[in-house]
């Protein structure tokens, strides 16, 4: 990279978090740098990882297989097999899994689901 070249952005990252960043001096971009480190650090403390990341979901089936439900999307009528578990928490201290998955490849395409049960434990 000379001078005059702009760094090119990850490929993944979404228009709507560059275009802003390419507006912002070096002053704040050396402020959101530092602060972004920050947080990924913060998140990895708690574990927080992406939804598909495969320790996860390892720790996620077993943790329906403990609460009496499978974790294999072949006793889920119309689960695919790239489905992955997503827990939400629709009442204060009631979870529930759900299978999630994108109804085809294309990044924008809906996410489908179906229901997995309760986690009680």
């Amino acid at each position: 990279m000379t001078d005059a070249e702009e760094p090119t952005p990850p490929a993944d990252l979404p228009a709507y978090v560059v275009d802003p960043l390419r507006r912002q001096p070096p002053r704040r971009l050396r402020a959101v740098a530092e602060w972004a480190a920050d947080l990924a650090a913060y998140k990895a403390d708690r574990g927080d990882t992406d939804a598909r990341d495969p320790q996860r979901q390892a720790r996620l089936r077993e943790r329906v297989r403990a609460n009496g439900h499978s974790a294999d999307t072949a006793d889920y009528d119309g689960v695919p097999e790239r489905a992955y578990i997503s827990v939400k928490e629709p009442q204060e201290g009631y979870e529930y899994a759900y299978w999630q998955w994108r109804s085809d490849d294309d990044a924008d395409a809906p996410d489908s689901n179906a229901s997995i049960g309760p986690l009680r434990e």
